[in-house]
């Protein structure tokens, strides 16, 4: 289990955005962006929010708090990416949806969810990513750990946000 004070595993995934996401409705793979953490981190700290799914009641209203927090975030200049097993397509689709201003990668058929100690092994919601957010600073270490203990339980931002401060 990944916590605060381990190296954050590197990764490479598929990459939504809201720039290409933006009156498209439908999409193509030329729609898709390659996403690296290390490359990330290059420019910075990082939130990863793991979700179940997109267009899920829970994990839109999450979404949609990163969205509207991720606008006071800027003076703290941290990147945020959300993350799920949702194919680039679908997570596409949300974000030009719910007007998502932060990308959104994809766990579908690569590791990055099994990496990160995320992945649902049972149950109905296996194969999807457990509700967790990891704040990762420029080094590459996980200094912010937060796991739900439920399906609804959504993170506090005040705790992410100080998290991100610290730095």
């Amino acid at each position: 289990m990944l916590t605060a004070g381990d190296s954050a595993p590197d990764f490479t995934a598929p990459m939504a955005t809201p720039e290409n996401a933006a009156g498209h409705g439908e999409y193509t793979a030329e729609d898709v962006e390659p996403f690296t953490l290390s490359a990330a981190l290059s420019e910075g700290p990082v939130v990863l929010a793991f979700f179940p799914g997109a267009f899920s009641r829970t994990c839109t209203e999450e979404l949609c708090t990163f969205r509207d927090w991720r606008r006071d975030l800027n003076a703290l200049d941290a990147q945020v990416y959300g993350v799920s097993a949702d194919t680039p397509w679908s997570l596409l689709a949300f974000i030009e949806q719910y007007d998502i201003n932060y990308p959104l990668l994809s766990g579908f058929n690569n590791t990055v969810i099994e990496d990160y100690g995320m992945a649902v092994d049972e149950g109905i919601m296996a194969g999807l990513a457990g509700r967790a957010v990891f704040v990762v600073d420029a080094s590459g270490t996980v200094i912010y750990r937060w796991e739900g203990d439920g399906i609804r339980e959504l993170p506090e931002m005040d705790a992410i946000e100080a998290a991100l401060a610290s730095l």
